[in-house]
């Protein structure tokens, strides 16, 4: 009787303790973090198609404004209150960014990811940057693919409920494009604009600068351009990063490196880096170097000694190489969604080739989440490692109890 009323004793014990880890299981479960949404590159391609269809969207234009109004209406349809921030300068009367943000518990430290929402046309090299009347281009490569994109990502961090760790905040600059050979000022006006004025002293700023991709990996290179003397195989995306060996471009242009700007390049191009092999993103075509030339806006960050990259496809800076894997549709009339599509091979291609791009976004927001809430990837190992303990301890729990209740069998087949 005394034997009984120990096995059923111990039967209680092991269904409490069962019960016990598959609730803390659930509930472990429960309390994770909810990803119900990813970027797609089929909405981020129909966004560029809509900002060609504005028109030639020149600063200070009707197609300009057009363009940014629209992008203003659809981030407030995704919930967020959107800030317009209107410039002027000596070449453009009626400028404005369009800049929402996502505050996370890092008030003074931000992640700034851009995009321009400008065009412009003029002469081809090597006579670049003489303007006529009738060179008008739709900006789909450069740049309805970053503004596109980053409309994309915006509507996914929509749908996400996490409170990041550093304050996102997200921006379509205007006038980034030089405006020719005639121009009293450079480009990157909108850039500059932020950089100058809406960054307070005491914040620290990371950005990611989106500006002509989608002709990289996994895109293959076209048949007929190898034919021409390229004989790579995918356009690449190169994300050119604050330096960590040369500075020199910088530093000729007055930047004076400190320590801390060296340690900041290192630690965002180790992030880069591990985040594209997190993405299984093929080394070679998918590359983390020193940003030695600027052209983009990214060069304003890092000239105001923040840390900076350009994720940018097709191959690095071909007419100084002499080769012709470049060939591309910057600020020409060819610069259509047409051309897109037939460098790509069709418009599955360019999907793929803004993917990669998005995930590698998409990716760091996702590992920049509150860690005394939702704690990213750490979470879900985390997570793995509790399911793995209760399975075990189960496991050994129940091999006990069958010994236990083996010995105590034999032990009354002896007595009886």
């Amino acid at each position: 009787m005394r034997n009984r009323m120990t096995l059923f004793i111990l039967f209680i014990f092991l269904l409490s303790f069962l019960q016990g880890s598959i609730g803390n299981q659930i509930q472990n479960e429960s309390s994770a973090p909810e990803v119900t949404d990813w970027p797609e590159g089929s909405n981020a391609y129909d966004n560029l198609v809509t900002m060609t269809q504005f028109g030639y969207r020149k600063i200070d234009t009707t197609a300009n404004e057009n363009s940014r109004n629209w992008i203003a209406t659809q981030l407030e349809s995704y919930g967020y209150q959107v800030e317009r921030q209107s410039f002027t300068t000596d070449e453009c009367d009626n400028c404005q960014n369009i800049v929402v943000t996502i505050n996370g518990t890092l008030e003074k430290d931000w992640i700034v990811v851009g995009a321009h929402h400008d065009a412009i046309c003029y002469s081809p090299p090597p006579l670049i940057g003489i303007t006529y009347p009738t060179c008008t281009s739709s900006g789909a490569y450069d740049d309805a693919t970053g503004s596109g994109a980053l409309l994309e990502l915006a509507r996914t961090f929509a749908q996400w409920n996490i409170t990041p760790e550093h304050t996102w905040k997200l921006a379509w600059w205007d006038y980034e494009e030089w405006q020719g050979s005639g121009s009293s000022e450079g480009g990157g006006m909108g850039s500059l604009h932020f950089v100058e004025q809406q960054i307070p002293s005491d914040v620290n700023v990371t950005y990611l600068n989106l500006d002509m991709f989608a002709l990289n990996w996994p895109v293959e290179m076209p048949t007929a351009m190898q034919l021409t003397g390229c004989d790579e195989d995918y356009w690449t995306l190169y994300m050119f990063t604050s330096p960590v060996e040369d500075w020199s471009y910088y530093e000729d242009r007055g930047l004076e490196v400190t320590e801390e700007m060296e340690a900041n390049a290192v630690v965002l191009q180790s992030q880069l880096t591990e985040l594209n092999s997190n993405l299984s993103h093929p080394t070679d075509w998918v590359r983390v170097i020193d940003d030695t030339k600027g052209n983009s806006d990214h060069y304003n960050f890092i000239m105001n000694g923040y840390a900076a990259t350009w994720l940018r496809g097709q191959h690095q800076y071909a007419y100084e190489e002499g080769d012709t894997c470049e060939q591309t549709p910057k600020h020409a009339q060819s610069d259509s969604v047409t051309t897109l599509n037939t460098m790509a091979g069709g418009r599955t291609n360019v999907e793929s080739g803004l993917q990669t791009g998005m995930d590698v976004i998409a990716t760091m927001a996702l590992w920049d989440r509150n860690s005394t809430v939702d704690n990213s990837d750490e979470v879900i190992i985390a997570q793995g490692e509790e399911g793995v303990t209760s399975v075990i301890a189960i496991l050994g729990m129940l091999t006990i109890t069958t010994v236990f209740c083996l010995v105590i069998w034999r032990q009354e087949k002896e007595i009886f």
